[in-house]
């Protein structure tokens, strides 16, 4: 073992004075990133799963000349309130395997029904002629433990009803529903894809600003650069491995809970989202990656100027140009619309997205610069100087609540009507659990930030207590100057995720209702709460790393 990587491990075993508490919340937010993408993995491969056993429902590309079978397929019927899907199926190939679930191929008058359906069956008894159905359809067949279908064997099927020829009963053919809902997945991933990358910098950020002092010591005693980029990355890299392991331990632990997520026409099978070895190999390596590029790209000072970094020196503002980032997201959505291809809505999200995290640090120095000059009060000076002095510093913590704003602005545009529509339904609970991903980046995000911020701010502190400046005061202008980024920043960016919406619409709101101004007003409640929550948490770090 390499000295620097034996130095490494101590380091995390031993972390020095506030270290303990940035690398519980390096940890802490890692094993969020874990969780977060396990689920995102999982959740996809399950609607792959699901489709799987129904798809053969949907594939009408077969020769009649030799198909196994002729279906037609009514989604029309409910059955006590419940909406139903019957299929009509006449079997070409008796001598074929049954269709899947089935103990054998359904005969003319059999009736195969869902669990679900046989438990409404006296409704039913007197439509089909049977007092009980012929057969149960297994999990293999259903796409969920609640759904509702009827499989009913038939003798033929009128060509005017325009029936569907199946080559096998395994066609790898997509149903069209959890088809849509793959489509809206990755359309999320996408959206919530930055906070969750924004998390990931934070957590590596809280660590690696804790170590960036120690590491520019280690630099000026003679330590080469590659030695010290090294060790830190032997660092977060132990820190990342462990928060993989506890967030897919966390993702094991909540799947019974995450399988009652009625998406899709019912709960899910618990199979259908249970995590395969190939899933945690990937998260087992991917996070601690990211982890490690998102320190070493925050240590990079430390490996050019470890000078400036002993003295304080703060780092180069931001420009204006960056702005012009603003204009390419809308105008990809607004070029190709609702019709256009899914990469390119895809790529115009992801570089709206990625102008809110690129201005939003410039955008934190301009509020600044107007407090700074308009302060009448200690707290309102302290507060403007330190945003514009070190405004990627005073963006990063609140860089995913900002981010949220954006991804609740767009699909405010977007809230479905009331109505009983199925995609409709998937559609409401798809937004739902979009937000809490979000909401629950967003908390990870700024609970790290805080500590993270708290010491940062622990010399300057120290420096302001010694020269009598009294404690009250640091810790008001430490709130708001995390507040001030939320609000000044925060909402116009709630604004440009509405514009990017509409321009996606073609400038049409589909919001129905008053769902999108409750969503945005929630999106509101919910970033000041979270802030005066860090807020509060960071506190007392801040008082005790500037104490002595």
């Amino acid at each position: 073992m390499s000295p620097m990587t034996d130095l490494g491990l101590r380091f995390v075993r031993r972390p020095g004075p506030g270290g303990r508490a940035a690398n519980l919340a390096a940890f802490g937010a890692t094993a969020v990133v874990a969780l977060l993408v396990t689920f995102l993995i999982a959740g996809s491969l399950g609607l792959t799963h699901r489709s799987d056993r129904i798809g053969w429902r949907s594939a009408d590309k077969a020769d009649p000349a030799t198909a196994v079978g002729m279906l037609n397929v009514s989604d029309n019927q409910t059955v006590d309130g419940h909406r139903t899907t019957v299929l009509d199926l006449v079997v070409l190939k008796p001598n074929e395997p049954a269709p899947p679930g089935l103990d054998h191929a359904p005969k003319p008058g059999e009736v195969y029904v869902s669990p679900e359906v046989a438990n409404h069956w006296s409704s039913l008894s007197k439509q089909y002629g049977v007092d009980k159905p012929t057969g149960i359809i297994s999990s293999k067949g259903l796409s969920s433990p609640e759904e509702f279908v009827i499989i009913h064997g038939v003798d033929t099927i009128p060509a005017a009803e325009h029936p569907q020829y199946l080559s096998s009963w395994n066609d790898n053919v997509w149903d069209s529903r959890m088809l849509g809902l793959l489509i809206a997945v990755a359309f999320g991933i996408t959206l919530v894809l930055f906070p969750i990358l924004s998390l990931v910098g934070q957590a590596a950020g809280v660590a690696a600003k804790r170590r960036e002092h120690r590491l520019a010591a280690l630099r000026l005693a003679g330590a080469t650069r590659s030695q010290v980029l090294w060790l830190s990355a032997v660092e977060q890299a132990v820190l990342g491995l462990a928060g993989a392991v506890v967030g897919l331990v966390g993702y094991t632990a909540l799947s019974p809970l995450i399988a009652q997520i009625p998406l899709g026409g019912g709960r899910w099978y618990l199979g259908d989202i249970t995590v395969q070895w190939w899933t945690v190999l990937v998260v087992l390596v991917a996070v601690p990656i990211l982890s490690v590029i998102s320190a070493l790209i925050g240590l990079g000072r430390v490996s050019i100027t470890p000078l400036g970094v002993v003295r304080g020196q703060t780092r180069k503002g931001v420009t204006a140009l960056r702005a012009g980032l603003l204009v390419v997201g809308p105008a990809i959505l607004g070029y190709y619309g609702l019709r256009g291809a899914f990469l390119p809505l895809l790529f115009g999200v992801g570089f709206a997205a990625l102008a809110v995290r690129v201005i939003g640090p410039w955008a934190v120095q301009l509020v600044g610069k107007a407090m700074a000059n308009s302060a009448n009060r200690p707290v309102t000076l302290l507060a403007g100087r330190r945003l514009v002095d070190d405004p990627k510093g005073a963006f990063r913590p609140v860089a995913a609540l900002v981010l949220s704003g954006f991804v609740t602005g767009f699909i405010s545009v977007f809230m479905p009507s009331g109505n009983d529509n199925p995609s409709f339904q998937d559609m409401r609970i798809g937004v739902a659990l979009l937000l809490s991903l979000v909401f629950l980046t967003v908390a990870a995000s700024t609970a790290a930030g805080a500590v993270g911020t708290a010491l940062d701010q622990a010399a300057p502190a120290r420096a302001l207590r010694r020269s009598g400046v009294p404690l009250q005061v640091i810790e008001r202008a430490a709130r708001l100057a995390a507040v001030v980024p939320v609000l000044g920043v925060g909402l116009p960016v709630v604004g440009f995720g509405a514009l990017c919406g509409l321009a996606l619409s073609g400038g049409r709101v589909i919001t129905q209702g008053s769902s999108g101004l409750v969503l945005l007003l929630g999106q509101v409640i919910v970033g000041l709460v979270l802030v005066a929550v860090a807020g509060a948490a960071g506190a007392p770090v801040l008082r005790k790393a500037s104490a002595n």
